[in-house]
This record gives structure tokens, C-alpha cells and sequence, in this order.
């Protein structure tokens, strides 16, 4: 009985490993099949190849970067918009998805301004998105441990002047750490608390009530970005950039 339990958890482990590779397999070959549909200019063939990909549970910047291109080449903005963000959130620092998607809001009908923010709150933000939540968690690690190291070396070297370079070291690097851990908080807090979404549809009417028969506030095209406050049947609450507020359906946004 035990020799058979072993053959079967041993069995259901193959079994899984196998699942794996013929899924991996299956995601290179809708990949690659996806690109060579994009550069044979059938994009509607690439989309479908890419999608299918997303639903098997996989996600890349690569990915994402090429879906956006495709619905750009067919002409749907409001994909294209949500997509190069969804690559641009997964890989912050890369220059040409960030490209494409300066290109793409030329496109976007609606000019939302933005609400002026001070000056140091926009260049803290703007060092905060040079670097993805991963490598912000391995800078701030590398810079505690460097720290720690640093004050243990200021208290068992006898040595007065090493002694005091250990401290002031020590001081350097747990001033970088701090500023790291300050700022990877600050970014998980708001991936936590911020929902922000790309309108979908056309044009959406946003409503002072998440209701059909709600007072018409304003309209919205495809590609607006969104920040999302709160949903409630099928409606969103949502603000934009320059604090205007509404609700609207759901179903006419794709959260980012």
C-alpha cells in the first residue's frame, strides 16, 4: 500500500511536469506564431494568438507590448492604450513601449490636464517609476544588509580610524536604504489603493449615479486613462487627472 501511494504521488508530480512543458511549449508557439501573423500584417490573427496566451495565465511586457501594437495597427485605441500600460507597469524603464504609448495618446480624442502637483512630489514620482516593485524590493534588501554589515564592522574593528570610516559608511548606506524602503513603500501602498483603467468603448456617457438613468455628467472616449474610486453593480466610480468624477458601466473599461 505504501510502494503504491509513493507510485502515485510520484506519478501526479510527472504528470504535473509534463502539464508544464506541453503549456510552455504551447505559449512559444502561439508567440511565435503571433509575431509572424503581426509581421504578415494579419494583426487580427496576432491579437487572437497573443489572447489566447493571456487566458493560459502568462504575462510578459514582450507580451503585452506586441498585443498593444497590434490593436494599434488596427486602429482600436482604447486596447492599444490599455495594453502598452500594462507593459509599461511591468517594465518601466523601457523606452520604446514607453514610445508607443506617447505615440498612441496623440490618438486619444479626450485632452484630460492634469491636476499641477509641487515639484518635488512629481520628480519623487517620477524616480519612483524608473524602477519596477522586483527590483525595488532587491535594491532595498542589498542596501539593508550592506547597512548592517557596515555597523557590525564599526563595532569589532579596534582600529579608531577604520572604526569611524565603518560608522560614516554605515550612516551613507542606511541613509540609501531608507530612501529605498521609502520608496518601494510608497509604490506597493499605491499598486495596492490605485486602480487605474483605459476606456474601452468608443464613447461612454459618465453619470452623476451608477444608474442608467443618472444625470449625464460628461462624455469619454477610447483611450482615456482613469483612476478607479469604487465599484458598485456593475458601475465604477471614477476620477480623472483633473478631478472630475462620475460613474459609468463596468464593461466599458479595462483595468490596467
Amino acid at each position: 500500500m505504501r510502494r503504491l501511494s509513493q507510485r502515485l504521488i510520484l506519478g501526479f508530480w510527472i504528470f504535473l511536469g509534463l502539464s508544464s512543458l506541453l503549456l510552455a511549449d504551447q505559449k512559444s508557439y502561439l508567440f511565435q506564431n503571433g509575431n509572424k501573423a503581426y509581421q504578415n500584417g494579419k494583426y487580427e490573427e496576432a491579437i487572437s494568438d497573443y489572447q489566447q496566451i493571456l487566458k493560459m495565465g502568462y504575462e510578459s511586457p514582450e507580451l503585452y507590448y506586441n498585443l498593444g501594437n497590434a490593436y494599434y495597427k488596427t486602429h482600436k485605441i482604447g486596447p492599444a492604450v490599455l495594453y502598452y500600460n500594462r507593459a509599461l507597469k511591468l517594465a518601466p524603464r523601457d523606452e520604446d513601449i514607453r514610445h508607443n504609448l506617447e505615440l498612441v495618446n496623440l490618438r486619444v480624442v479626450d485632452r484630460i490636464p492634469s491636476i499641477p502637483e509641487l515639484f518635488y512630489i512629481r520628480y519623487f514620482k517620477s524616480f519612483r517609476n524608473l524602477f519596477g516593485t522586483g527590483t525595488l524590493f532587491w535594491i532595498t534588501a542589498i542596501f539593508y544588509v550592506l547597512t548592517i554589515l557596515s555597523i557590525v564592522l564599526a563595532l569589532l574593528v579596534r582600529n579608531r580610524g577604520f572604526r569611524n570610516v565603518s560608522r560614516q559608511l554605515a550612516w551613507a548606506l542606511g541613509i540609501v536604504f531608507l530612501v529605498f524602503a521609502f520608496t518601494l513603500g510608497t509604490k506597493a501602498w499605491a499598486q495596492t489603493h490605485t486602480v487605474e483603467a483605459v476606456v474601452l468603448a468608443q464613447k461612454v456617457d459618465v453619470k452623476s449615479a451608477p444608474a442608467k438613468d443618472g444625470t449625464l455628467v460628461f462624455s469619454l472616449h477610447e483611450g482615456v486613462k482613469v483612476r478607479i474610486e469604487q465599484k458598485t453593480n456593475g458601475w465604477f466610480e471614477i476620477k480623472l487627472a483633473d478631478g472630475k468624477e462620475g460613474w459609468l458601466p463596468a464593461k466599458a473599461v479595462g483595468i490596467i
